[in-house]
Formats: structure tokens, C-alpha cells, sequence
């Protein structure tokens, strides 16, 4: 038995609805996951590595209107779609004039958390 968190892939849907069921069980809401972290062979966590797709943009406040953004939206989506992709995150600053209509528009909050970059050196 490994003392040393280890990562692997999930094996089987059960294995992703365990996974999920004690992200939930300890208040969290890793979507998609596709690892496992496992210590002393008990879950521990997950990750979803490379697998979400995420939609980042900007629209500028004074210069794109409402319409103009639904319009917008209906394109990106389009464009995921062209992709093959039907589920995607979107990120929306809390300070963002359309914060507020992101559940009107059809967007389910994940969770409250700040998003982070990294640029890995080789």
C-alpha cells in the first residue's frame, strides 16, 4: 500500500460516479474528471486534465450591446459545435456587466473559485 498520493486515469463509469460522489460529499465540484488521486487506496481526489474545453473572452462594455452579445454567444456556440464539443465552461468576471444574466442565458454556476494560469517552462 502507497503512503504517496498516486494519479490515474478512471477505469469505468462507476469509478467516475464514485469520484464524483466524494468531490460532492466534501463540497466540491471537479467537472469531468479523468484521474484519480488515490493514498493508502482510497480515493483522495481527481482532475480533470486537458479534457474541459473553456470559452474565454471579452467584450468591451460600452461598445457591445446586449443583442450584439447574444448574437455572439449563439457563434461561439457554433463554433464549439463545428468542433464536436457540447459541453464547455465559461469564464465570467464577477465585475463583468453580463455576471448577472449568465443564468438567464442558460450557464449553471460550477462553483465559486478564481481561475489561475501557468506557463510551464521546458
Amino acid at each position: 500500500m502507497s503512503f504517496v498520493p498516486k494519479v490515474r486515469r478512471i477505469h469505468n463509469a462507476q469509478e467516475l460516479s464514485d469520484v464524483l460522489a466524494l468531490a460532492r460529499e466534501n463540497n466540491d465540484g471537479c467537472s469531468l474528471p479523468t484521474h484519480v488521486v488515490e493514498k493508502n487506496g482510497e480515493i483522495v481526489g481527481c482532475a480533470s486534465i486537458a479534457l474541459v474545453p473553456v470559452l474565454m473572452l471579452w467584450h468591451h462594455s460600452d461598445k457591445i450591446g446586449p443583442k450584439e452579445s447574444i448574437q455572439l454567444k449563439h457563434t461561439y456556440e457554433s463554433i464549439m459545435e463545428e468542433k464536436g464539443i457540447n459541453s464547455y465552461i465559461i469564464l465570467c468576471n464577477k465585475n463583468s456587466p453580463y455576471n448577472q444574466h449568465m443564468k438567464t442565458l442558460g450557464y449553471q454556476p460550477v462553483w465559486e473559485t478564481e481561475v489561475f494560469t501557468n506557463n510551464i517552462t521546458l
